[in-house]
Formats: structure tokens, sequence, C-alpha cells
């Protein structure tokens, strides 16, 4: 039978939540069929502020229904005037998908979850999860593995506090989390009830193993007129480059902001998109990611210089690259 440790460290793990399991009094459950009280042990909590009953299974019935579930589910909301979840230790397949076809919500720690009137999708954690192939991380997970190479934290921090620190959400942090072990780049480590995120790697070898996961941080790019550079910008692309090279700037320098930042910026007019180079003040790159973040003294981190300029034909832009690579902490 799962347990409530196991239950809400998997809920936690897939929301970025952790519901606080409460053992429900015999009173409130008195009303319930005694087969219903003798298959399952009922917990209950607050889950996105709605309170939650969960069905532990304990006792399998003889033959495994997914009608006699679905009714029994339906008749355990209805006695109980809340939404009530399924929680089993494992559940087959054919099962899984007539649960998720008739709307049944269930979870199975560590493995799936299905919370229809919660809106959140069914989730699955094959055992062979490291097997899947990710062609590109996500910009989050490309913040976290850049912020482990620059900034090099030790020890560990806790995800809720790393989250707080590159300004995402947990949810959004429990994602990044899920890509980066499956990219087989860290792991997840537990003190407690803290979740840490440790990369085996670090600095130059952490960079050698990501970058083919690694996409350029820019959206899309703009000639920009503007009174002069926005408080977040930071300096990028070739201007960027010639600050710690040899090599000469663009006649125009280049800058960088968020992408949200840059449209909002064009929308309030303080920033004025030109039609070409000709009248423009400046280059603006738009990024997935908030530069700021990173930022070496205004300027665009290396990691992500290097990504910006990666498929640059120039040569001169490829030579100083490689000083990029090799200027990273060990």
């Amino acid at each position: 039978m799962p347990t409530d440790t196991s239950l809400t460290s998997y809920i936690e793990r897939v929301t970025g939540t952790s519901p606080q399991l409460e053992s429900v009094p015999k009173h409130d459950t008195a009303n319930l069929p005694l087969f219903l009280r003798e298959r399952y042990q009922f917990s209950r909590a607050m889950l996105y502020g709605r309170p939650l009953y969960f069905a532990i299974e304990k006792t399998k019935p003889g033959e495994l229904s997914a009608p006699k579930y679905a009714s029994e589910a339906e008749l355990l909301k209805k006695r109980l005037s809340a939404d009530v979840i399924l929680i089993f230790d494992r559940l087959p397949s054919y099962l899984r998908n007539r649960f998720v076809k008739q709307g049944v919500p269930f979870i199975v720690p560590g493995t799936q979850m299905f919370l229809p009137t919660l809106m959140i999708d069914l989730r699955e954690h094959f055992s062979k999860a490291d097997m899947r192939v990710l062609e590109k991380l996500s910009p989050t997970s490309q913040v976290v593995v850049l912020y482990h190479i620059l900034k090099a934290p030790f020890p560990p921090e806790p995800l809720v506090r790393l989250a707080k620190r590159l300004g995402y959400s947990a949810m959004a942090m429990s994602k990044a989390q899920e890509e980066l072990v499956a990219a087989k780049l860290s792991k997840v480590e537990r003190a407690g009830r803290t979740i840490l995120l440790r990369f085996e790697l670090r600095g130059r070898d952490l960079w050698q193993k990501a970058e083919p996961l690694l996409a350029t941080p820019v959206k899309r790019t703009y000639w920009v007129r503007w009174g002069q550079p926005r408080p977040r910008a930071v300096i990028a692309g070739v201007s960027a480059l010639t600050q710690i090279s040899m090599l000469t700037d663009d006649q125009l320098p280049t800058y960088a902001m968020r992408d949200k930042d840059v449209v909002s910026a064009l929308g309030k007019g303080n920033i004025v998109p030109c039609d070409g180079r000709e009248d423009a003040q400046a280059r603006m790159e738009a990024w997935k990611y908030d530069p700021w973040l990173l930022t070496e003294n205004g300027t665009a981190d290396r990691c992500s210089l290097y990504l910006s300029l990666r498929n640059n034909a120039d040569e001169r832009i490829q030579k100083e690259l490689q000083f990029l690579v090799e200027g990273l902490p060990q």
C-alpha cells in the first residue's frame, strides 16, 4: 500500500506543491459502505486551494474492473462531498487507459498521475526514462545548467531556493529538474523534505556534456532606436565579444533583453522599431530567458554569448569564440 510520504513526495515532484496530508477521523467516513472502508484508507489535504480526499487502496478486489472503480470513486465523492483521488500501489495499463477515458482521477506514486478536476494531465515516469532523447533543453533548464557552469554553487541549493533565485515558479523548476535528470546532466537528492539538484560535473566539463542540448537564447532580433539602454538590457552579440577579445565592434551596438520585456518596451514606445540598419541606433536581441540572470558586469554571460554566435559564418568570430569556452571555470 502506498505511504503518505511516497504520495506527497510524488505530488511535489510533479506539481511543485507539497500537500499536508492528514488522517481522516472515523466519524467523517462513518456514512461510507463497509466494503469501501475496508478497501481504502483515507487521507485529506488542500491542493491548489481545493479540499481533496485520497482513497488509498489497501486491499484489492478479486477482479479489477474500471467501471467498478469509477462507480466507487463517484460514490466516495458524493458521500464525502469533495473530490476524491484513488491511490494505487500499481495499475495495469489497460485500467489506466480506461480511467483516463472515464475521467477517474488517480495517482500511482512514482509512476503516473491523472487529475482531470485540477486540469493536471497524465504524466508518466517510466523506469527507462533515462533512455528518452532530448533534442534541446527548455529555456528554463538551460538557465539552470548555465548557472551551475558559471556560478558553481556548492553545496547544491535546494530546488525551492534555486527557483526563487532564478525567478521561476516551483512548477517550472520541477519540469526543468525532470528534463535535466532525463538528459543525465544531474541527479535528484533529498535531505528530509528538501529537494536538491546535484550536477556530477562542474564548469568546463559540464559545458562540454551539455552543449549539444543547448540552443541559442536569441528568439528574434530588431533594429531599434531609443534614447538610452533600458535598465535590464545587457551588452550582447559582437559588442559583447569585442570587450573580451581583439575583435572590432560593429558601428551599431548590440543589446539583449528578455523577449517579453522587448515586446513591452515596443508597445510602450520606449523602443522604436526601424525598417533597417540605416535608421537604427542599436540591434536588439529578444532572448528566450532573461540575460540579466547570468550577466557579467552588464555584459551577456560567456556561455549564452557563445550560443548566440555559434552559427555565425565569420571566421574571426569563430576564432574568438574558442577563447570564451577556454575561459570557463574548471
